[in-house]
């Protein structure tokens, strides 16, 4: 006999049964509200639900002011979200499975390459903001997709290649486990980490990249003419990279750490920049062990408190503005250093 269980409408955004799957949704996925409009309480009933359509696997459900009366839910199905919000004061009854998973994981058995291809997903459902997406097996993509998913994860097994047509925002981590990134010259915005996997590649053209998490980089970064910009706080750079434009500015306290043993080479123009009031710290990840630099072509580093840097390139880094705190390498400070 199935264990009866209920839901008072006064918790907020409350989420029942979370079970954690791989596939999450069907075609047609959309927010479904409920209205109790129907001769009965069945979440089964299309007349309970605004549009009259009842969930469907990969849906949205929302509870709200537009109804106080109660539901019984009798779906045995996947959402992608189930939320009861305060304004809704009746009771929701489960008397069925409900799973809910926003997972999307990339298949590319739809016949085509294309991200907006709802078959190409497992589920077939095309993702939507805020979705976890990840990408497996052998098949390439075609990013044609403007949405702004919460984490992107190639994975280590996957062996294929995404490559963007449109610019890809992302509200977390992105993570090249596995296959090949290829930016095509399009924007690229991580709010989170950025980490390039021992079986991962990312080419980024002349695409412009902007980080807010770390730059973890283990893998292959081909930077092409690209410009990377990190826009976080405290930041740190993991590996030995090879940009070509480095940019980090800063206007209020803020530390940029480079870890210990690695050799961050620029190849056209370096900035690492702070501002008079607020200097930028630039750290070895681990202290008094250096990290090195070379800059090939412009440097601009000003306003900046420096320890533990050394540069191996053959021409030295005048520092305008910059506080010497010791154990730097070819490195020549204003008389006059900021404090």
């Amino acid at each position: 006999m199935l264990e009866r269980r209920y839901i008072r409408g006064i918790t907020t955004a409350f989420i029942f049964c979370i079970f954690v799957h791989t596939v999450v949704a069907a075609a047609g996925a959309a927010t479904r509200t409920w209205s109790g409009g129907g001769a009965d309480d069945l979440a089964s009933n299309a007349a309970n639900w605004t549009g009259s359509i009842s969930p469907q696997t990969g849906d949205a459900v929302v509870f709200n002011s537009t109804s106080s009366n109660n539901c019984t839910w009798d779906l045995n199905i996947t959402l992608s979200s189930f939320n009861i919000n305060p304004g809704y004061t009746g009771t929701v009854i489960i008397d069925a499975g409900l799973t809910i998973d926003n997972g999307f994981t990339w298949t590319g058995e739809g016949g085509d390459t294309l991200a907006s291809n709802p078959a190409n997903w497992s589920g077939g459902v095309v993702p939507q903001d805020g979705d976890n997406i990840e990408f497996d097996g052998v098949n390439d993509c075609l990013w044609d997709l403007d949405i702004s998913p919460d984490s992107l994860t190639m994975s280590t097994g996957f062996t294929g290649t995404v490559t963007l047509i449109t610019n890809l925002s992302i509200n977390g981590d992105l993570s090249i486990e596995g296959g090949f990134l290829n930016l095509n010259d399009k924007a690229l915005i991580a709010d989170g980490h950025l980490s390039i996997g021992l079986n991962g590649t990312l080419y980024a053209a002349s695409s412009t990249v902007q980080i807010k998490g770390d730059w973890i980089n283990r893998g292959d970064f081909i930077s092409g003419t690209s410009t990377v910009a990190l826009i976080g706080t405290n930041q740190t750079v993991f590996g030995d990279n090879i940009f070509y434009n480095l940019v980090k500015t800063s206007g209020s306290d803020d530390t940029i750490y480079f870890e210990a043993g690695t050799t961050q080479t620029i190849l056209n123009n370096l900035t690492l920049k702070g501002t008079a009031g607020d200097l930028l710290l630039l750290r070895s990840t681990v202290n008094e062990s250096l990290w090195s630099i070379n800059p090939g072509s412009t440097r601009n580093i000003s306003y900046a408190d420096i320890r533990d840097m050394k540069n191996i390139n053959q021409q030295g880094i005048a520092a305008d503005n910059a506080h010497d705190s010791g154990n730097n390498r070819n490195v020549y400070f204003d008389i006059d250093q900021c404090l």
